[in-house]
This record gives structure tokens, C-alpha cells and sequence, in this order.
């Protein structure tokens, strides 16, 4: 698991994450494997400093202990949320997470961070210790593992850490990382377009963020200028430069404030506010940092303008209004290209129609629209055929323009042919980039970044994309050849059988690697370990939490505490840790000079080389884009030439919700894990975190689920107890009808000797589900593992106790016995406390449960199978049947029987099948080649007579055939047990649980199913006339009649 940022205590979401590992290390255990599981601590970074910051400051307002804020002053006072901010995706052909990332799901119910700090917990009293960072390193990662602990995690503790310089020695395995990546090319110096916080003045990346995880900086081109003489630039951004031929007008919103921005002595750029603060971090002003602003003007005050087009065939265009444009989106200038943006058309249409109403004349409204790219299926003028065909009638018709946009953006990009200008015949993909580099190259754009969406910092600073000289890590195109190595490495071309898990997970994690960028490698504010070679800097959270699993390998050796005050088993001294000894223990040399001994370092490299490659990373899927995707990257740079180091598995986990609906603090729909473990207890926890999914998609937490499992593992293991420590055997010679009337209290009588049908029947069904249920959780499919692991094996052993007290026999004890192992030893994953109790107090074994691997059963006995799949599918029927009379009864409706009578229910069997069912099984037997059925030759041989049911009857034999089921199963025809048996068996149960149900007669129907003998206890009786439901049973699908005695 990613380990844990420890700025507060884990909740169910961090629950539901740790679960997976927590699961896939008991399996493995099971298996027979050593396994390893750790758990680190994440300090790394902004969020813990900035909240530092904000207690120091709000200390100074209401002094240490807040005792001069006053609650009902801040009545009304705003509530801050996260998650209330919105991102709009502004390339449409980009990979882009839109789910809500870590940051964005921690809604804080409070304005004050003192207040933030209440609801985690902390007294008052303590809150002032938290102004310094560093006392959150130290009280946080002790919650974390305590409540780990109560849920039951089976973690190494031994191997814990912390990050930052607060722990040298992992201090050291960072600075040694960085030092190899740079070494081998990976970390780069130079200027590049990074998201930037003013206020921290250094780069905002992912985790120093409170709003806009995973947003990056989006380059645009800008160009444009009013005609000569005037030395005032109009620059509209856009994405698309090729369609910078189409353009027709220049939108401006006659609402949004513009300003005048100097850019030098005799030149201006017409741009929002926000725009030229984008700008003035980019160096396009004289003064890095600064925009100075000449004067103001609404957007109603430009519209009527003629302004100079770079590359449109009509040279000068008119300033329009647009009623929807953006504010933070872009300059608010947006260039008009009515041939191919539907958002453009809509509107040229619009104030063609009514230009008195826009404050515009008909002239400054282009009368034709330029085609200038050829897309197949949508003509030469996408927008025009998409606004025509999606009937949208207005600019405000939002929704559809929006779906409009998007197709004809990907469609003319990726399908899209230029037919006008001087790149004519020539694809969209290659002409764009054409256009974009004439377009500076002539001096009439320059390039332009901002970030994609809304920023915040953890400083509540509003951030803006800056062009820097940075240290930055060469992912993406920087480093294609690196990139396609993660690549091949994903995709098990090198061998090593990387598993996703799922498809899901596989295509996240290829698109993602499509968009990376490079990525900047330090801070100069916050937490962390200094760049070895620039003190000034911090290495940045997320890239020194790339390959900190090999570290959890050689902890214990180095440091016996979180924060390597302690030393480890090794006696090992940080100095003594140079980038060759941690070379050496990775296996990337075989040979070191150092003072560390040589058993110590042997050994440490035998812990290296026995655990790595870890087996599989569970993560969030909201943190493909960065975690997920720089672990793999680092993994591949370090021990890309050994590649049997590299990480065998990824597992990512949707989000959880919670009672169906998104957790939240502000609506109560909350709880952190050890609310739920003290709500639920640690084992309930479990199995509603099991039962609410596995795969990529959100999972759902039930609180139902939790409550039931309560009552269900409490009654389960009541019944454990009885039946194992209190349980009543009959001797020989005792009947289990007698000793029950007699022993009432007796809550289970069992016996022992020959085992019966029922005892066999039931060992064969536990059989299938262990199978199962291994299977499952091999698979990493815990809630199926659950179902057939828990709440089938649950509901076989109730069936085999109705089975056997209605026919007066009771349960065998040795069949119980096995059945309790069994059922602790399938739940030992998912609830492992009550499979202790249960292994170690009810059954008395001399050793952990935890030891113990999955048990060896038998192949299922396919005689017994095919009897429990025949029961069950007759007991369903004559539920549903019964079911039936009852809904018709209740609704006034005729009935063949009242269902609230005593009753009788007789059961037509037969042992031959239809002559001429029998007559075409031979004809398909003889026509199928071992592969398929014919139908159609197969056919022209059917009887016109019988064709409308031989058809139906041979199609269903094709179906076998072709799903893989033998010859011998779908030719022969053969049940493999008597049928009639079985429903004798059967009889007392159906007896016991069908209300009023008196008597079962079971007849066997002669060959023309008009008469049969009807079984009695002892011997059968001949019946001369039978009712017509008699003649639909076929061998295996008897048909039955209920009637009133």
C-alpha cells in the first residue's frame, strides 16, 4: 500500500486500500509463501508545514489555545470545502483523471485549522503543539498504527519509517536515488512550464495542493493585434492553430473586465487579469512577477473593433460579443473559426440573425464560412453538420454544444485533412504543429501556459503556470526510449508477467503514460531531503516515493524506531551508508569496500534479493497518474537491466462510498477506521469492506452489511461452541427422534458411524466451495471469495441441518467437526480474529490459525454434484410454485389449491426420455464433427411435424457442445444418480420447510406417462391413472402437483 500521508488518522477509504494488502498477505500465507508486509509513513512535501503555518498564525488571533475565538461569532461564517470547485477538462483528446483526488476528498468542515485539528481528535491543550512540523511526525504515525493494528493487519512493524531528513538513514537512500536517476540522465536541468504558487514562490505540485491534484499546465498559442499604427495586441489563446485560417471574428464577453497590460514602452496586451498574471511568470513582461496594468476596460467597450487576423483569409475581423466565455479560462479573448467549432457557428449564426440585439451591424458578421479542414463523414464543415444534426438552436444550448465540441475536436484532429493553405493535403496531427511553429516563427504568436483548472495551494494561494529553471525528472516525451521500456515492461514484453489485475487497471495505466510530462523534482519550501547537489532545494513528495519498497527490506537493519534515533539490527551507522553499500545491498555491484561487516552486508543484500520484486502495489486509481506511474518509471531506471527486480503487480481500488453515497464530513456520511472498528468491531469491518468490491470502479461501504455481519459471526460462533464443546453424540443404540423428545434442551444431537446420503452430499458441496473459494482469493476477488467462503458455506450447513433432523438422523459429527475447520479456515482472511477464537479456543489447535495454509480437498464427486445441483433446482421450483398460489390467492385470483390448507405434493418422476427427443440426440451425435453443430444440414433431416419442438431441443444441444461441455455428458444423457432416491430423501425436508405441506408422494410414470407407481416406505403401488402435468417430466426434471387433503 502507497504508505500513508500522517496529517491526520486513516478512514475507510484508507481502510478499503489497506484491506487489499491486508487480504493478499493472508492468502499468500496461506499459500504456503513468506510474506512480507510493511507499513511506512509519508511526511514529505507542503501539507503538514502549511498547516503548521496556519495554527502559528491563528495562535497569534486567538492566542495558544484559541481561548479568544468565539463560537458564536463564527456563527454564518463559511464552511470551507474541498471539493465544491469543479475542473473542466480543456483538452478533450487528453487522458486526464477526472475523479476527485486525495486532496479533494478531504472536505474540512471548519474555517480555522485548529478547528481541523478538534475533529481529528486532538484536546484543545494539544493543538499548539502541531505548530511545529515536525510533533505531527511524531503523534500521527502512532494512531496509524494502532488502529491498523485493532483492524487486524498482519504488518512487519519492525521495518516502519518515516520520510524526510527526520530519518536519516532513509534520508540517505533518497539522496543516494537521486544521485543515480542523474547519473543516468533522468534528472535534467532547465527552463520548462511548471504549476507555480506565487505566495510559496516555488513550483505547486501534487500533494502540495488542496484543490487541482493532477492538473498540469496546458500550452496554448496566442496571437493577434489591432491594425497599424496602434501598438495594442488582442491575443486570443487556442489549442488549434490550424484553424487559424477559418477565423471569421474575435469574441470578447462584453461582462468580463479586461485590462491593458504593458508589455514595453509603446506596446500592450489586451488579456483578463488572470491571463496577465499567467504572463508575468511565463517572462513576458519586463519584470518576472510583475504585470502592470495601464487601464481597464469592459468587453461592451472593444465589441465593434477591427483587429488583424494572423493567417485568415479575411486579414481584418470585427470584435464581437459571446455571452459564455470564461473569465479563468484562457485570455477571455477567443478567436471565431466557424467551419469547425460548433460553439462558433452557433454563435456567427446567432448575430447574423439578430445583430441590433448584440449591439453589432450585419457587416462585421462574415456571410460565408470558410472550409478549411476535410473530415470524413462530417463534409468540409464539422461544426455546421454537427449543430445541424444534433439540432442546437441556440449559444445556449450548453450541454449539446459541449458533446458537439468534443467530437469535432477529436474527429478533425485524429481524422482531419487541412484543404486550404499552404499545408493543404496534409493530416491535422502533422499541420498543427506546422502552423503553430509559422506562426511564431513569423513573430505573430508566442506561446502562452496556464493551468488546466482551478489551483489552490496548501497556502491558499491561487496558482498560475510559471516558465522556470527547475531540476526535473525526463518522463514523457523528454525520454521516449524510458517510457516505452515502463511500456513493455507493462505489457509482459520483457517476460515478467506483470499483472493489472484488471483491464480497467491495464488501460489507465497506458493512457496515462501516453500524456506524462516531465515532471519537477524539488520545492524550495516544505519537508523533505535536500537535492545532494543544490542544498537550496527539496526533493519534492512524490519523487521520493518511487522505490521506498526496497528500503522496507533492509530497515530493520539500519534503525530500530521510525526515525532511525534507534539503531538496527545491523548496528549500522548513516555515514556509513555511500551510494556504493546501497548499490551493493540492491544488487547493482557485486563488490563494496566499507567498514560495515561483511555478514551484515551479505545479509542485507539476501533480504533484498529473497523479497524484491514485490508482488503487488495496491493503490487508489486516482493516483495513476502520478504515484503510480513515477514507482514504475524509477523502478525501470535503477534495475532496468536486471528486470527480474522490476514490480510484478499493480492493483488499483476505486473510491469508497459509503450507505451508497460519497463520504463526507460536513453531511456525517464519515467515519475513519477505528470509528468503524468501534462501531462495528474489527471482523465486521472486514467483511463489509470485502463484500463492497474489488475492481477499478467506485465500491460502496454497507453499514448494513457491517451490522449483519455482527449478529452473523456472533451466532456462527455460538453454534461453534455448542456443536464443538457442548455437543450431545449418540452411543450405540440410541435414536436421534428419541433422545430429541426427550433432550429438548439439547440444542444439536449428532451421531457417528456410516456416513448417509446427506453426510456425503454435504462433504462433496464443502468440497466445491473450498475450490471455490481458493480460487477466489488467489484471484484477488475478495467479495466473491466472501460469498462462497462465508455466506455459501453457511447456507450449505444449514441445509444439511434441516436435511438432517426432518429425516430424523441429525448431523454426523465428524461432518461437523470438518466443517467448523473448514469455515474458519475459509474466513481466516477476511475475519481473521474470529477464525483465532474459533481455531484456537472452540477447536483446541495447538497453533495459530494464521499458519495454517489452505486446506486439500477431494475432487468433487460429479454423482454427488450432479444430486445437490438437482435438489436445489427442485426445492427452487416448488418454492416458486407454491410462491405463485399464494400472490394469486392474495389477489383474488382462481388458484389450483389453497396454499394456507393442509396439502399434498406429488412428484412425477421418469426414467426414460421422449422417443423422439432420443431419435435426434443420435442424428446430432452423428453429425458433429468434435468442434461443431450443424443446425441448418441438421434441420432438412427434422420431421415437419416436429419441427417447432426438435428445433428448440437441438439448438440448446449446440450450445452445450460449443461451451465446452463433453460429448458424453450432452449425448449420453445420463443423471448418475436415482433420481427417485433422491427425492425420497429429499421428502421429510420438503415436509418440514413448505408450510402445511403433509404428505410427499413420489411416482414413477410409465413410458406413455398415463399411469405409475407411486413409492411407499416399504415396497410401491400401482396407479392406474395419473394427471396430465405427469407427461411433461422428463429424467432430471420432474413436475409436481400440489392439491388439498
Amino acid at each position: 500500500m502507497a504508505y500513508p500521508y500522517v496529517n491526520g488518522v486513516p478512514h475507510l477509504g484508507h481502510g478499503f486500500t489497506a484491506s487489499k494488502v491486508e487480504f493478499a498477505s493472508r492468502v499468500a500465507r496461506a499459500q504456503g509463501k513468506r510474506t512480507l508486509y510493511p507499513q511506512g509513513y509519508h511526511a514529505t512535501g507542503m501539507p503538514i508545514l502549511a498547516c503548521a503555518d496556519k495554527l502559528i498564525n491563528e495562535q497569534r488571533l486567538f492566542g495558544q489555545n484559541f481561548e479568544r475565538y468565539s463560537e458564536a461569532e463564527a456563527v454564518g461564517e463559511e464552511l470551507v470545502s474541498a471539493i465544491d470547485h469543479v475542473q473542466v477538462k480543456e483538452d478533450v483528446t487528453k487522458f486526464v483523471n477526472t475523479k476527485k483526488g486525495k486532496a479533494a476528498l478531504k472536505t474540512v468542515k471548519a474555517k480555522y485549522q485548529f478547528q481541523v485539528m478538534l475533529s481529528l481528535g486532538v484536546p484543545r491543550e494539544e493543538i499548539h503543539k502541531f505548530a511545529n512540523a515536525h510533533y505531527w511526525l511524531e503523534y500521527f504515525p502512532q494512531l496509524w498504527q494502532k488502529h491498523l493494528v485493532q483492524f487486524g493487519c498482519g504488518i512487519d512493524w519492525r521495518r516502519s519509517f518515516i520520510t524526510t531528513d527526520a530519518n536519516p538513514y532513509y534520508d540517505s537512500f533518497v539522496q543516494w536515488q537521486m544521485r543515480r536517476l542523474k547519473e543516468l540522465g533522468k534528472i535534467q536541468f532547465g527552463k520548462r512550464y511548471t504549476v507555480y504558487s506565487p505566495k510559496d514562490g516555488q513550483p505547486c505540485l501534487d500533494h502540495d495542493r488542496s484543490v487541482g491534484e493532477a492538473i498540469e499546465p496546458a500550452q496554448q498559442a496566442l496571437a493577434g493585434k489591432l491594425p497599424s499604427p496602434a501598438n495594442i495586441f488582442m491575443v486570443p489563446a487556442t489549442l488549434r492553430p490550424e484553424t487559424m485560417y477559418g477565423q471569421g471574428n474575435l469574441f470578447v464577453s462584453p461582462a468580463i473586465s479586461y485590462g491593458l497590460f504593458q508589455v514595453s514602452t509603446d506596446e500592450f496586451l489586451l488579456v483578463t487579469d488572470r491571463a496577465a498574471r499567467n504572463m508575468a511568470f511565463q517572462g513576458l513582461f519586463p519584470k518576472w512577477g510583475t504585470y502592470t496594468k495601464f487601464m481597464e476596460l469592459k468587453g461592451s467597450q472593444i465589441i465593434g473593433t477591427l483587429v488583424h487576423a494572423p493567417l485568415s483569409r479575411c486579414g481584418n475581423v470585427y470584435v464581437v460579443p459571446m455571452d459564455t466565455i470564461k473569465e479563468a479560462k484562457g485570455t477571455g479573448v477567443v478567436t471565431s473559426v466557424p467551419s469547425d467549432s460548433p460553439d462558433d457557428y452557433a454563435m456567427t449564426v446567432d448575430l447574423s440573425k439578430k445583430p441590433e440585439f448584440y449591439g453589432i451591424t450585419s457587416e462585421m458578421v462574415p456571410s460565408d464560412i470558410l472550409p478549411i479542414i476535410e473530415v470524413p463523414g462530417y463534409g468540409d464543415r464539422i461544426a455546421p453538420f454537427l449543430v445541424k444534426k444534433m439540432k442546437i438552436n441556440s449559444p445556449k444550448d450548453v450541454k449539446q454544444l459541449s458533446e458537439a465540441k468534443e467530437i469535432a475536436y477529436k474527429q478533425g484532429l485524429y481524422e482531419g485533412i487541412m484543404i486550404f493553405g499552404e499545408f493543404t493535403g496534409k493530416p491535422v496531427q502533422e499541420a498543427k504543429n506546422l502552423v503553430r511553429q509559422k506562426l511564431l516563427d513569423s513573430g505573430d504568436a508566442f506561446l502562452y501556459c496556464e493551468p488546466e483548472g482551478l489551483v489552490i495551494s496548501r497556502s491558499e494561494d491561487e496558482c498560475v503556470a510559471a516558465f522556470l529553471d527547475q531540476w526535473y525528472l525526463t518522463y514523457g516525451a523528454a525520454d521516449k526510449a524510458w517510457r516505452d521500456e515502463v511500456l513493455r515492461h507493462t505489457r509482459s514484453d520483457d517476460g515478467q508477467n506483470f499483472n493489472a489485475f484488471t483491464t480497467a487497471t491495464k488501460n489507465a495505466i497506458e493512457q496515462s503514460l501516453a500524456w506524462i510530462s516531465q515532471w519537477a523534482v524539488t520545492r524550495q519550501y516544505g519537508l523533505g531531503t535536500k537535492l545532494p547537489w543544490d542544498k537550496s532545494q527539496v526533493v519534492e513528495s512524490l519523487s521520493d516515493s518511487t522505490i521506498y519498497m526496497a528500503y522496507y527490506t533492509v530497515a530493520h537493519f539500519l534503525h530500530s524506531d521510525i526515525f532511525g534515533t534507534r539503531p538496527g539490527i545491523g548496528n549500522i551507522r548513516v555515514t556509513q551508508m555511500n551510494d556504493a553499500v546501497w548499490d551493493y545491498i540492491f544488487a547493482l555491484r557485486d563488490e563494496v569496500q566499507t567498514e560495515i561487516s561483511d555478514d551484515i552486508l551479505k545479509a542485507m543484500r539476501r533480504e533484498f534479493t529473497y523479497w524484491y520484486p514485490l508482488d503487488v502495489r495496491c493503490s487508489g486509481k486516482d493516483l495513476v497518474n502520478n504515484h503510480i506511474l513515477f514507482f514504475l518509471h524509477v523502478h525501470q531506471a535503477i534495475w532496468g537491466r536486471t528486470p527480474e527486480y522490476l514490480p510484478k503487480g499493480i492493483r488499483l481500488n476505486g473510491h469508497v462510498t459509503m450507505n451508497g453515497e460519497k463520504m463526507s464530513k460536513s453531511t456525517g456520511n464519515f467515519l475513519t477506521l477505528d470509528a468503524a472498528i468501534q462501531k462495528f468491531g474489527a471482523d465486521a469491518t472486514r467483511v463489509a469492506l470485502a463484500d463492497a468490491g474489488d475492481g477499478f470502479e467506485d465500491a460502496n461501504f454497507e453499514e448494513t452489511v457491517a451490522n449483519a455481519s455482527i449478529l452473523k459471526l456472533y451466532e456462527l460462533r455460538k453454534w461453534t461452541e455448542e456443536v464443538i464443546m457442548e455437543a450431545r453424540v449418540l452411543k450405540d443404540g440410541e435414536l436421534y427422534a428419541t433422545i430429541r423428545e426427550v433432550e429438548e434442551k439439547r440444542t444439536e444431537i449428532m451421531r457417528t458411524g456410516v456416513k448417509t446420503f446427506w453426510d456425503k452430499l454435504f462433504d462433496n458441496e464443502l468440497n466445491i466451495l473450498v475450490k471455490e473459494t481458493v480460487h477466489h482469493y488467489e484471484a484477488g476477488s475478495y467479495k466473491s471469495a466472501l460469498q462462497t467462503g462465508f455466506y455459501e458455506f453457511t447456507a450449505a450447513r444449514d441445509t444439511y441441518r434441516v436435511s438432517t433432523s426432518s429425516a430424523l438422523i441429525g448431523m454426523h459429527h465428524e461432518c461437523v467437526q470438518r466443517y467448523v475447520e473448514l469455515q474458519a479456515l475459509m474466513i481466516c482472511v477476511i475475519a481473521p480474529h474470529w477464525a483465532e477464537h474459533v481455531w484456537r479456543k472452540v477447536l483446541e489447535k495447538p497453533t495459530s490459525i494464521a499458519t495454517v495454509t489452505f486446506p486439500a480437498v477431494s475432487d468433487p464427486d460429479p454423482v454427488l454434484t450432479a444430486a445437490s445441483k438437482y435438489i436445489l433446482s427442485t426445492t427452487s421450483a416448488i418454492s416458486a410454485a407454491e410462491s405463485s398460489q399464494i400472490k394469486r390467492l392474495a389477489k383474488g385470483k382462481a388458484v389450483s389449491y389453497d396454499p394456507k390448507q393442509p396439502k399434498r405434493l406429488a412428484i412425477d418422476v421418469t426414467q426414460t426420455w421422449p422417443t423422439w427427443q432420443a431419435k435426434y440426440v443420435e442424428l446430432a451425435r452423428e453429425m458433429f464433427d468434435g468442434v461443431s453443430l450443424d443446425v441448418k444440414d441438421l434441420g432438412s433431416r427434422i420431421e415437419k411435424v416436429e419441427m417447432k419442438k426438435a428445433m428448440p431441443f437441438v439448438q440448446s444441444l449446440k450450445k452445450r457442445l460449443e461451451s465446452g461441455e463433453s460429448e458424453d455428458a450432452v449425448f449420453e444423457r445420463k443423471l448418475g444418480f436415482d433420481e427417485a432416491k433422491v427425492l425420497q430423501e429429499m421428502a421429510p425436508g420438503l415436509v418440514a420447510t413448505v408450510p402445511r405441506l403433509r404428505q410427499v408422494d413420489i411416482i414413477i410414470v410409465d413410458e406413455q406417462a398415463t399411469s405409475g407407481w407411486i413409492l411407499l416406505k416399504e415396497g410401491k403401488k400401482w396407479i392406474e391413472s395419473l394427471t396430465p402435468v405427469a407427461k411433461a417430466a422428463e429424467p432430471g426434471s420432474p413436475t409436481f402437483e400440489f392439491t388439498n387433503m
